[in-house]
């Protein structure tokens, strides 16, 4: 008959063995959720610029066209998604409000209009109240300002901060804005 403390080696033995395999299993687990979670960042960075692309060439190739205020409720009606769901914006165009912008674009440009000056990734994060200590988040609120700008919307000082466009300040605009100072054709 084997000794107690001969069986209770025996079990510590095996458990050891088990921990080492666990352990193994869950580093091995551990770098295939490493590995997916990169490959998600580099498809969302991917299409964010793909889509970047497409803004800047639609904007050079093809006239687009706006739907009043009635087919923007019609068509957002019939379809289910209310405007707050992220459509892209149009092309700025003479006239225009930021009535026909929609979800963070909306908010973007608002709190741009509202800014007693340029402001950065940074600063549009807080004044659309995200919070600018997550990386991606300020990234996706800076994607947000490229593309009003690529759309005419707003325009990008050569220190990367964002202002109204010229003809974007009319309607709503607060005088603080229509008085500020814009980039010159050299812009970036």
């Amino acid at each position: 008959m084997p000794s107690v403390l001969g069986l209770m080696e025996q079990r510590e033995a095996r458990a050891r063995q088990d921990l080492e395999s666990w352990t193994e299993v869950l580093e091995q687990a551990q770098a295939e959720v490493d590995a997916a979670r990169e490959r998600v960042e580099r498809a969302r960075v991917g299409r964010e610029e793909l889509v970047s692309v497409l803004a800047e060439e639609s904007t050079v190739d093809t006239p687009v066209s706006v739907p009043s205020g009635g087919e923007v409720a019609a068509v957002a009606g019939a379809s289910g998604l209310g405007v707050g769901h992220g459509e892209r914006p149009p092309v700025w165009r003479s006239g225009m409000g930021e009535g026909v912008l929609s979800g963070l674009y909306r908010e973007v440009f608002a709190a741009v209009m509202t800014a007693s000056g340029p402001m950065n990734g940074v600063e549009l994060t807080r004044a659309v109240g995200r919070e600018a200590e997550i990386k991606n988040e300020v990234e996706k609120i800076r994607h947000r300002a490229y593309v009003l700008e690529k759309r005419g919307w707003l325009v990008r000082a050569k220190d990367g901060r964002f202002m109204p466009a010229p003809g974007a300040v009319g309607r709503g605009a607060s005088p603080a804005s229509a008085e500020r100072p814009r980039p010159g054709a050299s812009t970036a």
